[in-house]
């Protein structure tokens, strides 16, 4: 796993280098998640890890709130395109037009009236002026099909069958919250390099929600669940998982049998012996390469981390999320921290954007 640039600082003398190579997307951010601007960005690096896009700094329409540009090779415009359906924490995403090359009455609108980029400023960076088109925007309707709240799902009832229902949430317990937002779930998938490592096992899934956003990010990929509570068993297998009943901190599997670890850890301090004992003995079943998502309670983000870093895994990023009241942590690890050392540079630029 290696990476070359992606965050770029433009200056007037190499503005023009760069818009000769590369076009500029305008991202805004889900207004639920304005305070995770940077996991944004990572985000938004990690999912189009093959596309060459670069996070801009300094970038235009800087003064709106929720707002980050990338730069995008011209050639690779519609390969990054395809993979904005699949992104959690932005949802809108607009061209910025530098030289009229977008099409005629691009900009004949205001950006404020036009596309709700309500900048104070006048449309000039750098010294160039420009115009925004609208280039994606995810559907509403998708995004609301797919929430915990009315997701379809499959459960073994009392009776021993399988029972269809819709919004199934878990059993309301503290250690039975099985509602991770659909933008949560997209963004952790991201966040593990999707394109590069296909072979992700969640091993506290609950309700699916990594498990089904998995299989709509990385159709020819492989998921594998894990989690203790018997009734789910047929709506994980109807996501496409190959799942497991057991206990997170019993699991044994193969070495080199995954690549990722992306999943939403029960939230109770009391489960954190349960967890690190898991991750230790997942830990070796992952390949060289392999990389930790994991949402946790913010109380439990020490321990965790500690353990992590026991096992010989490189936290590369850890950002807090607020989850309507929930103090939640997002953390990613490497097992490789070689190639975490070269992203040193950029994470450091990262720490910077606020």
């Amino acid at each position: 796993m290696s990476f070359g640039p992606v965050i770029a600082e433009v200056t007037k003398s190499n503005v023009d280098g760069y818009l000769r190579d590369y076009r500029v997307i305008a991202c805004r951010i889900r207004n639920s998640r304005l305070k995770a601007k940077r996991l944004a960005i990572l985000e938004m690096l990690f999912a189009q890890s093959d596309n060459g896009i670069l996070a801009i700094k300094n970038g235009p329409l800087g003064d709106i709130k929720g707002v980050v540009c990338f730069f995008c090779p011209r050639g690779n415009l519609d390969a990054f395109r395809e993979r904005l359906s699949g992104i959690g924490y932005c949802r809108k995403f607009y061209l910025l037009d530098f030289g009229g090359e977008s099409g005629a009455g691009l900009g004949a609108a205001p950006l404020g009236k036009a596309f709700g980029l309500n900048s104070v400023n006048p449309p000039v960076w750098k010294g160039r002026r420009f115009f925004a088109g609208a280039f994606y925007e995810q559907e509403s309707r998708v995004y609301e099909e797919r929430s915990p709240h009315k997701r379809e799902f499959r459960i073994t009832g009392s009776d021993g069958s399988v029972k269809t229902v819709f919004g199934y949430r878990g059993n309301g317990s503290e250690l039975g919250r099985r509602a991770l937002p659909v933008e949560d779930a997209r963004c952790m998938v991201n966040l593990s390099l999707p394109r590069v490592n296909k072979r992700m096992l969640d091993p506290f899934a609950g309700a699916g929600g990594i498990v089904f956003e998995f299989g709509c990010i990385v159709p020819d990929g492989t998921a594998t669940s894990v989690d203790v509570d018997p009734v789910l068993k047929p709506g994980l297998e109807f996501y496409g998982s190959a799942h497991h009943v057991m206990n997170a901190k019993d699991v044994s599997f193969p070495r080199n049998a995954f690549d990722s670890v992306v999943t939403e850890v029960p939230f109770p301090e009391s489960a954190v012996g349960d967890i690190v004992k898991g991750f230790a003995n997942i830990n070796r079943s992952l390949s060289d390469d392999g990389v930790f998502v994991v949402m946790c309670g913010k109380n439990q983000f020490g321990k965790i981390r500690d353990a992590m870093a026991e096992l010989g895994n490189r936290l590369l990023f850890s950002h807090e999320v607020d989850r309507k009241g929930t103090d939640v942590e997002i953390g990613v690890w490497w097992r490789n921290g070689n190639s975490a050392d070269g992203m040193e540079g950029f994470l450091a630029a990262l720490r910077e954007i606020h």
